[in-house]
């Protein structure tokens, strides 16, 4: 067997509504399709493709997955999400070769915004060529 690549991450969230809502509207994701019958709907991510199954009863205390979106400028959308009261634990955080800010979806889900320091983002890392 030989692995391709990732297809799609799937986030169990309790409204599917709100939670498109936050990722189309807040976060600036792509909706490409979105079924109140299938309670399902799916974002375009660049690279990956995010999916959301609603109907669920999310955990009380999420954790152990993160969903990591690159981002051009972390500092700036820490300064639009606050602005939009989005949740988020804390600021952005330096690590010398990256920043990230994590926040949480309307059901507590994290999720990581990225920003490398080198400006590269999702394969077009320099490790990439590596693998």
């Amino acid at each position: 067997m030989k692995i391709r690549g990732v297809d799609f991450i799937v986030y169990p969230v309790s409204d599917l509504a709100r939670a498109a809502q936050f990722y189309r509207e807040v976060l600036g994701l792509r909706q490409e399709i979105y079924s109140d019958e299938y309670q399902w709907a799916e974002f375009a991510c660049g690279n990956v493709t995010l999916a959301l199954h609603g109907g669920n009863k999310t955990p009380v205390e999420p954790g152990g997955r993160r969903l990591a979106f690159a981002v051009d400028d972390i500092a700036a959308a820490y300064d639009e999400l606050k602005a939009a009261a989005v949740r988020m634990p804390g600021k952005p955080e330096d690590h010398g070769v990256c920043r990230h800010l994590d926040v949480f979806d309307p059901d507590g889900n994290p999720v990581m915004l990225h920003q490398r320091a080198d400006g590269t983002w999702g394969q077009n890392s320099p490790a990439a060529g590596a693998r």
